[in-house]
C-alpha cells in the first residue's frame, strides 16, 4: 500500500473557501523535514525513543481517497487515544473526521492497530473528559478550548 507523505501538499488553508491561511517557517520545517524523519522512526525498533507520547495516524482523505499518515501527540483516555489538532488554522487534516466515526490505523509502541477516529463535539462532557487527559499527560503543551479534539477507539476483535 502506497502512503502520500502530507508534508509534500500546498500549505493548508483556513476554515471554509476564503484564502489559505500560509504555514510559519517552523510549520513547514516540520512538515518537510521532521514529520518524515519521525514517521520512518515510529516503524523501526527505535521507536522507544517517541512511542510513549506520538502515535502514527493513517487515514484516508474524505474528499480525495488518498491515503495519508502524520505523526502526532497523543494521551490515553482508557483504552482509547486522544489526539489535539494545535493551529487548527493551519492545519486541515483533522476535518477528515467531522460527522460519523471513521475507519484509521495507528501504529503505537510498534503495533499496528485498526481505530475508529471521530471529532469530538464542542461542550460535551467526553471532549471535557479528553481534553483534561490530555492536559494532565502534557501540562506544558497548550490545549486550547477551540481546538479540535478527536478520540481514536481501538476496534474491539472477537
Amino acid at each position: 500500500m502506497q502512503v502520500r507523505d502530507i508534508s509534500a501538499r500546498p500549505p493548508a488553508g483556513a476554515t471554509g473557501g476564503g484564502r489559505p491561511t500560509p504555514r510559519t517557517l517552523p510549520a513547514t520545517l516540520r512538515a518537510r523535514l521532521v514529520n518524515p524523519v519521525v514517521r520512518g522512526l515510529l516503524r523501526t525498533p527505535a521507536h522507544r525513543m517517541l512511542s510513549g507520547s506520538v502515535l502514527l495516524l493513517a487515514y484516508t482523505g474524505r474528499r480525495t481517497g488518498v491515503r495519508r499518515e502524520l505523526p502526532v501527540m497523543f494521551a490515553r483516555l482508557g483504552d482509547r487515544y486522544v489526539v489535539i489538532a494545535g493551529h487548527a488554522g493551519t492545519k486541515t487534516w483533522w476535518r477528515n473526521f467531522a460527522g460519523a466515526a471513521r475507519p484509521v490505523t495507528v501504529t503505537v509502541a510498534g503495533r499496528r492497530r485498526s481505530c475508529r477516529a471521530r471529532l469530538l463535539e464542542p461542550g460535551s462532557a467526553e471532549r471535557r473528559a479528553a481534553l483534561d487527559a490530555y492536559r494532565q499527560r502534557y501540562p506544558r503543551v497548550p490545549a486550547d478550548e477551540a481546538a479540535p479534539v478527536l478520540v481514536l477507539t481501538p476496534d474491539q476483535r472477537f
